[in-house]
This record gives C-alpha cells, sequence and structure tokens, in this order.
C-alpha cells in the first residue's frame, strides 16, 4: 500500500502552500525559496518512505495471538459475555533495525469491544520477540473472530506511514454466563429414574426413600402401600406416604426468529433467553435431571435431546451458540449474489487475493469468478473447520460461501419478520414432535415473543396434545418494552406506547387461549434476572415427590 500522511505531515503541507502563494502573489523570493524547499522536502519524505513496507517485508515480521485461558476475568477458561477477557500476541521481528509499529489496532468488526489502557504504539528490538496484551470485553453470547492486526510504521521524520496489515483470523466462542459458574462436577443421582411432570414442578433433594408420614387409607391408594403392623394398633387401615428422589426431564423450545434479534447485541430479547436457557440447563443437569433444548424458526434449527451429566452442558451451549450465527438461505436477507460479492471482498482485504471480474475480463468491481473464490473458501474451511456443519442453500457452491462466512464471523443480516406466517406452524411442529418422541410426561417451556404468530390456532393444538399426553407446559413472553431504547422525543413516545400496547394485547390473548388448559405465562422483562427465570416461571419448589408405597 501506498505511503499515508500523518498529521505533521499535513501541516507541513498547508504551510509550505501558504508560502508558495504568498511568494508569488507578493512576488517574495524568500517565501518562494521556503515553500518550494518544504515541497521538495516533503517529496524526500515521501520517496524515503516508499521502501519501508518491502523492506519490512523482507525482514519477515511474525506475528501471532492467541487467547488468554486461565487469567483473570477469562471465567476459569470460559468466555462470557461482560466479563474481559485477554488475548496474548506477540511479534518476533528478525532484521537488524529497531521498528516502531504505531496505530495498533486489532479487526474486530462488531464482536467485541477493547478495553485495554495500552498505549497504541509498539517498540520492536532487534532480533527479539517482543509480547503485548489486548483486553475485550464481548457484549453477547455468539461467534467473536479477531480478523489480524492493523497496524503502521513511520518513515524519515515521521511526516508519512506505512501501514501493514498482519491477517490471523482468532475465533473466540463467547458462551452463557453459566458457563462461568459450572460446578466442576454433576450430582449423582441416587434416587430412582422415573420420569414426573406436573404443576408441581419438584427438585430432587434427599437420600433415597424416606417415611414422611403414616395416614388413613384414601380411596385410589394401592393396596400394598397398606402398613399392616400400625393398622392392627390402631384398629384402621393406614398407609405409609413417602418422600422418594425421582428424575425429572425439562425442556426447552426457544423461539430464535428475527423478531427476537432486534436491538443492541447484548440487550436483545433473544440475549436474554439465551443465558435463562443456559442458567436452567446448569441448574437441570446440576440437580441430576435431564435437560433437552430445541431452537425454532419456521423449522427445527437444532434439537438436543434430553440427557443427563455434566458433558451435556456443552450440547446445549453448542444449540444455543448457533442461534447467534444462522446463514442458512431461508432464513437471511441476502441472496447468493450478495453472499458471493461479501465473501469476495472479505477475502481481497484479508487474504490479498481478487476473484473480481470485470465485463472486460480484467479485475475490476464487475462480477465474481465464482469457481475460483470457492476453491479458495474450500482450502480455508479444510484447514479451520473441524466439523462440517449442514448448511441450506441453492447450491454446494452457495454452502460453502455460507459456512465460510459462519466460520469467521462474517455477519449476514437475518431476516426481520417470519415469511409466510411460518413462526406459529414451527413452534406448532417442535411441540409435536416433542409428543412423538417423548417416552414419559416431561416438563416443557415455551420462549417465544408471540410476535409475527399469526393463526395461534396451531399453536394451542399442540399444546393440547402435549396436556392430553400428560406433560406439563409453561409459556415465558418477553417483554419487548423493556428490552427497547427509551424514546427522547414526542413522536418516539406515541409510537412506542402503541408498540408496548401492542405488545401486551397479544401477551394477554394467549394467556386467556392457554388458561382453561391450566397453562401460566410469564412475563419476562429484561430486568430479570436470566439466571432465576424459569425457576420463577414453573414455580419449582424444593421438595420430594410424595409417593405412597408398600411396607
Amino acid at each position: 500500500m501506498l505511503p499515508i500522511p500523518t498529521r505533521t505531515a499535513v501541516a507541513v503541507f498547508f504551510a509550505v502552500l501558504v508560502c508558495l502563494v504568498v511568494g508569488a502573489l507578493a512576488g517574495s523570493l524568500a517565501a518562494t525559496v521556503v515553500g518550494a524547499t518544504g515541497m521538495i522536502g516533503l517529496a524526500a519524505a515521501l520517496a524515503a518512505t516508499m521502501p519501508v513496507g518491502r523492506r519490512v517485508r523482507r525482514q519477515r515480521l511474525e506475528f501471532a495471538w492467541w487467547l488468554g485461558h486461565g487469567d483473570p476475568g477469562a471465567g476459569g477458561g470460559a468466555v462470557v459475555p461482560g466479563a474481559p477477557f485477554d488475548v496474548r500476541c506477540f511479534m518476533r521481528h528478525r532484521g537488524t533495525e529497531p521498528l516502531l509499529l504505531a496505530s495498533l489496532e486489532p479487526i474486530v468488526p462488531g464482536g467485541a469491544t477493547r478495553v485495554d489502557d495500552e498505549a497504541d504504539s509498539l517498540a520492536l528490538a532487534a532480533s527479539a520477540r517482543t509480547e503485548f496484551t489486548f483486553r475485550f470485553v464481548a457484549p453477547a453470547v455468539g461467534r467473536v473472530v479477531l480478523h489480524g492486526l492493523a497496524v503502521t510504521l513511520h518513515g524519515p521524520l515521521g511526516l508519512f506511514a506505512v501501514p501493514l496489515y498482519f491477517p490471523n483470523p482468532l475465533v473466540i466462542k463467547v458462551l452463557p454466563q453459566a458457563a462461568a459458574r459450572m460446578p466442576t462436577q454433576a450430582r449423582v443421582m441416587p434416587g430412582l429414574p422415573v420420569e414426573r411432570s406436573g404443576a408441581a414442578l419438584l427438585a430432587p433433594h434427599g437420600g433415597g426413600t424416606e417415611l414422611r408420614e403414616l395416614r388413613e387409607m384414601r380411596p385410589g391408594d394401592p393396596f400394598k402401600s397398606i402398613a399392616w403392623k400400625p393398622s392392627a394398633r390402631r384398629g384402621k387401615l393406614l398407609v405409609r406416604e413417602v418422600d422418594q428422589e425421582v428424575q425429572e426431564t425439562r425442556y426447552v423450545v426457544l423461539d430464535v426468529s428475527g423478531t427476537m434479534r432486534g436491538g443492541e447485541p447484548g440487550r436483545r430479547k433473544l440475549d436474554h433467553a439465551i443465558e435463562a436457557v443456559a442458567a436452567e440447563a446448569r441448574r437441570t443437569l446440576a440437580s441430576g435431571d435431564r435437560f433437552g433444548v430445541i431452537t425454532v424458526d419456521g423449522r427445527v434449527l437444532a434439537h438436543v435431546a434430553p440427557r443427563d451429566g455434566a458433558a451435556h452442558v456443552l450440547r446445549v451451549f453448542d444449540a444455543l451458540l448457533a442461534a447467534t450465527e444462522v446463514v442458512d438461505q431461508d432464513l437471511t436477507d441476502v441472496d447468493d449474489d450478495e453472499v458471493c460479492a461479501i465473501v469476495g471482498r472479505y477475502v481481497r482485504q484479508q487474504d490479498g487475493v481478487d476473484f473480481s471480474v470485470a465485463p472486460s475480463g480484467r479485475p475490476g468491481s464487475g462480477a465474481w469468478n465464482v469457481s475460483l473464490l470457492v476453491r479458495h473458501v474450500g482450502k480455508a474451511l479444510a484447514a479451520e473447520e473441524a466439523k462440517e456443519e449442514p448448511v441450506v442453500a441453492s447450491s454446494p457452491a452457495t454452502a460453502m460461501l455460507r459456512r465460510f462466512c459462519r466460520v469467521r464471523g462474517i455477519p449476514l443480516p437475518y431476516r426481520p419478520d417470519p415469511r409466510d406466517g411460518s413462526k406459529g406452524p414451527g413452534l406448532a411442529a417442535s411441540l409435536r414432535e416433542l409428543v412423538q418422541k417423548s417416552l414419559g410426561p416431561m416438563s416443557i417451556t415455551v420462549i417465544t415473543d408471540l410476535d409475527g404468530l399469526g393463526d395461534p390456532a396451531p399453536l394451542v393444538a399442540a399444546v393440547k396434545l402435549l396436556r392430553l399426553h400428560g406433560h406439563d407446559v409453561t409459556f415465558v413472553v418477553p417483554d419487548g418494552p423493556s428490552f427497547a431504547s427509551a424514546p427522547r422525543t414526542p413522536l418516539e413516545k406515541d409510537l412506542f406506547e402503541v408498540y408496548a400496547r401492542g405488545e401486551r394485547r397479544r401477551a394477554e390473548e394467549m394467556r386467556v387461549l392457554l388458561a382453561p388448559m391450566g397453562i401460566s405465562l410469564t412475563i419476562a422483562a429484561a430486568s430479570d434476572a436470566p439466571a432465576m427465570l424459569l425457576w420463577k416461571a414453573t414455580n419449582r419448589r424444593g421438595g420430594r415427590a410424595r409417593v405412597a408405597v408398600g411396607a
């Protein structure tokens, strides 16, 4: 790249320009000589700066960076939203002369914010390795990609600088807050693996089967539960009621459509819901129960079957993380040509390879050589993608380009609204799928904002089917106005009030439809703590399942 003038060079240029103008208008020989000398000096400085970039490249500057696992603020190795994390770097200079790099700028487009107080200049000693650190904060769960490091190298007198770029993608997964509080191992469940669900959701505390009370026999009590010796002493039939540990199956159906994604990262309804689901998964698995999750946007995007054990929480986290980096054609607001252009421009900037082809056949800003671009992207994916994740696309070529966008953290605009009224049928289909695959009663929580739901009949019918099969169902609806920015102008206040009324009306209409089935609907505000949101919504109470067993 050509050298760029610094502020000093710009000031000198205007100064000598004034001298030349004054010399020409006033006929001053001294002013003309000073101006001409200044121009010659600027030209000489520019000429001396031109070979600096080539000289540095010949000296082979080596740059690398990595995530500082275990450092303070790294969450014990997990990067979580709102907590600073460190990226350790080193620069190896193989030349014989010291260098001064200025304007160090990590390229992180929209994924994280730099919060360190490090100086923007770095002195490199000759034939030495220099280490330094950047500190970032991620606003929300997702994939953060540091694409490279941009620096400038000043020439003689500091009048011109040569921009340098070190492409070196570093992918960092930002996990939910629950990852920073994960216990070292899950509690081992000593009780019976009995599936249980109902209006009173029970946590399996206590040790084994314990006597709770002796009571009179009531119609419906099993005959084998009669305590014969106490009954003989009292002269009436008594049964033993005991506390027994049971293992629950918890499911969360999460709406990840475009209406859940509006707002700034970290303050979106989807971000709040992801944190709530992750916290509930950690709590459920730590208590020995089973947990599963489904993400839905018109169709099922990810389905993690319910299991127990500490390792299962990582599968849940992966499904939640995948909801933040969707690149499928039917869910994004860009077509194949736009995706090709996005990837082509990125490769040109990142790798220095231009695959654009003008109508004349020469590289330019026209069409793209898709076959060569796909081949280049395929090589990068083979080296970086550990597992080939499926992508919905019109062709294998565009599927590879979309996968490349996901791996490199290139954001594709998400479709803002559900199309063709697919939101309600999609949620209903996911609930019917649970009916088909379940082996016993489960506790199911549906998280959706109801925006763009359309006709609620399919969803209500699916909920009725779940209730007929003995499943407990609860709804959690994010309160849209609490996640929106506060209005400032009178017009914004009026629009905000209309929006808030629409949100309340949708929630109330759904509450009326669900109430006859004994299903609760909870409104979740942005101020509600995600760690306790689903616990409160389902009214879980500590205790033991009460059953009557034989003596």
